[in-house]
């Protein structure tokens, strides 16, 4: 429970930091989190398509060092 609530405030977080990010994000998306330390070629791009929903998981892979593209992958 204890990491589950880490992941969630690390989320919130880099939530937080994309809005003050990228003031042009579309409506209803959430900003693009800029300055993580995985960003790969296409990124931007790729989170644009992305659902909010997608989106909010990508986030939480970011949180634990992960990349965009492997948030897209199944478990």
């Amino acid at each position: 429970m204890k990491q589950r609530h880490i992941l969630g405030l690390a989320a919130v977080t880099l939530l937080t930091l994309g809005a003050c990010a990228d003031p042009n994000a579309a409506q209803g998306k959430i900003p693009f989190p800029s300055g993580y330390v995985a960003e790969l070629p296409g990124d931007r791009a790729l989170w644009e398509t992305m659902s909010v929903e997608q989106q909010q998981r990508a986030l939480a892979f970011l949180s634990t060092g992960s990349t965009i593209q492997s948030s897209l992958y199944g478990d």
